[in-house]
């Protein structure tokens, strides 16, 4: 019982101290207030030169928070293909699900060009003909397996 009382005790003094001390506060009173006023600022969402308006972002978006945006004045990117619109992100549709950065030819959504995220997995340690040179183990049950899936023609191409 006195335990119990113990541990009852130090977390009313625990929530006390947090509660009329804030000594445990994770952010500056200048952030709280931004947030609790909703007057924070909206981070960048599109590198409007790097992108090249090709529009494949708001093709992919599966909530429709993206719109294409006529630029004032269109912008020559090479010779023969000008950029006439850049993406726009509603941050209250939008879900954060990627597919924009994704589809995008040159990584120009989201704060910079390539930026880490759920599916980022590394650059590659070996080139494609390393990769393709290496022998490959399996065990001859799998094979057996993979030759009843796959037509034998294919596995005549392999043995070549």
């Amino acid at each position: 019982m006195i335990p119990l009382l113990r541990v009852m005790l130090q977390g009313i003094y625990r929530n006390f101290i947090r509660i009329i001390a804030k000594v445990d506060r994770a952010t500056s009173i200048e952030i709280r207030d931004k947030v609790l006023t909703l007057s924070v600022p909206a981070w960048e969402t599109v590198l409007d030169e790097m992108c090249i308006g090709c529009g494949g972002c708001e093709k992919v978006c599966p909530t429709k928070a993206i719109t294409m945006v006529p630029l004032e004045k269109p912008v020559e990117i090479i010779e023969g293909y000008r950029r006439e619109k850049v993406p726009r992100i509603d941050l209250m549709k939008c879900v954060f699900c990627l597919n924009c950065h994704d589809f995008c030819p040159i990584f120009a959504l989201f704060g910079e060009a390539a930026p880490i995220h759920a599916r980022d997995v590394g650059s590659p340690k070996m080139t494609l003909s390393e990769i393709l040179k290496k022998p490959i183990k399996a065990p001859p049950e799998k094979i057996e397996e993979l030759r009843k899936l796959i037509p034998s023609e294919f596995f005549k191409a392999i043995r070549r």
